[in-house]
């Protein structure tokens, strides 16, 4: 059952007949016909000005909730039930340790790693203050570390977990037990210990991605749902956003920050090492699909939906109103981002340091940082103003 408890279509609903009446009464109250022809009088220009702001704002609101509502709850309703199945699959193959098992659990570890890496836009909020992130998704694993652990002679249970650092537990720690760090790990490379820790390891994953979301639609360690903090920016009791402009700018930075991280970041370091040793998914030799879904990220949170769902009122949306050019340049940049990457010989790890493959790694570098510039020095003064 999805973990989604708020009423979208309700929600839109209200949205767009708070829009209609705004219009109509726009359409209205702000024209006053004389002589059989359209004047302003000074009264309907002050209440048509007043309208415009009320319109503006409901638009803001719309954006605001659409995002939580339509983008970040289901993304991360996904890696919960993607973080179920990799854990069911794990504890298959500690129990039965088989290659059709092992690839199982490999496969599972892949589809878990889609809907985290289409997050990376929002990686605000309880996943950054609560520290989710880290404990999903921190890299490099720390191997020295991974390998001190199996050694030792802890006893693994849940609170042993809890209390790894980040860099020896989450997404990474159990890429590495299971790929080997050349994606070239067969059964026989399993010890019983490398088993008994990746068990635990999936288990915690899987509590702590249930946890994320109820940080977003239930509340977590007396916090209130942060989805209630996003969509009530600019109330006056809200101080986390004194502004809707605050929470659209929220979401730019998200964007932005994603943007920066995958062009000098994810892809920077490694291209100008020519190595993979940066790579963040090279044990399992599927960085460039994580490079893929973090542009896929940024272009669900700028379309205010997910590519197989109805979308919602968005940034697209604000952006038009204002400049349709620069509205279909952010399309047609992230459209030349996206495929730039798949340009790019997949995977990429062993063809790191192939002219060809780092010419292409190089193209898809510019088209983002492309992007990124656009998103910067355009939407961002747009969204602030």
């Amino acid at each position: 059952m999805s973990l989604m408890r708020i009423s979208l279509k309700r929600l839109k609903i209200k949205h767009l007949l708070a829009i209609a009446i705004a219009t109509f009464a726009l359409v209205f109250l702000g024209f006053s016909r004389n002589n059989d022809s359209l004047a302003y009088s000074r009264d309907s220009q002050q209440q048509r000005e007043t309208l415009l702001l009320a319109h503006a704002h409901g638009l803001e609101k719309a954006i605001i909730v659409d995002f939580v509502d339509m983008v970040i709850v289901p993304t991360y309703d996904r890696l919960v039930g993607q973080a179920a199945v990799m854990k069911t699959a794990i504890d298959r193959f500690v129990t039965n340790p088989t290659p059709q098992t092992l690839k199982s659990a490999q496969v599972a570890w892949l589809a878990a790693r889609t809907p985290w890496e289409q997050s990376e836009a929002f990686a605000f909020g309880p996943a950054e203050s609560l520290g989710y992130d880290g404990d999903l998704d921190d890299w490099p694993v720390n191997e020295t570390d991974v390998a001190a652990i199996l050694k030792s002679r802890d006893r693994f249970t849940l609170e042993y977990i809890s209390n790894l650092q980040t860099t020896e537990k989450g997404f990474h720690t159990i890429e590495f037990l299971l790929f080997g760090t050349d994606n070239n790990k067969t059964v026989a490379d399993f010890s019983r210990r490398e088993r008994d820790l990746l068990k635990l390891l999936a288990e915690a994953f899987e509590a702590t991605s249930r946890d994320l979301i109820a940080s977003w639609v239930d509340g977590i360690d007396s916090n209130p749902p942060y989805r209630e903090v996003l969509i009530t920016a600019g109330d006056r009791n809200n101080p986390a956003y004194l502004t809707q402009k605050a929470a659209l700018e929220e979401i730019v930075q998200g964007m932005i920050g994603c943007v920066d991280e995958v062009a000098n970041e994810k892809i920077g370091v490694p291209l100008t090492d020519k190595t993979t040793d940066d790579l963040e998914s090279r044990f399992s030799h599927s960085s460039l699909s994580d490079f893929k879904n973090n542009l896929q990220s940024v272009e669900n949170a700028y379309l205010g939906g997910l590519p197989d769902t109805r979308r919602g009122m968005s940034l697209s949306d604000f952006i038009a109103r204002t400049d349709a050019r620069l509205d279909r340049q952010i399309k047609q940049e992230l459209n030349a981002a996206l495929e730039a990457l798949e340009a790019i010989p997949d995977p990429i790890e062993p063809a790191i340091a192939d002219a060809a493959a780092l010419a292409r790694l190089t193209t898809a570098q510019e088209a983002i940082l492309q992007l990124f510039s656009t998103m910067e020095e355009k939407v961002l003064p747009l969204v602030r103003s």
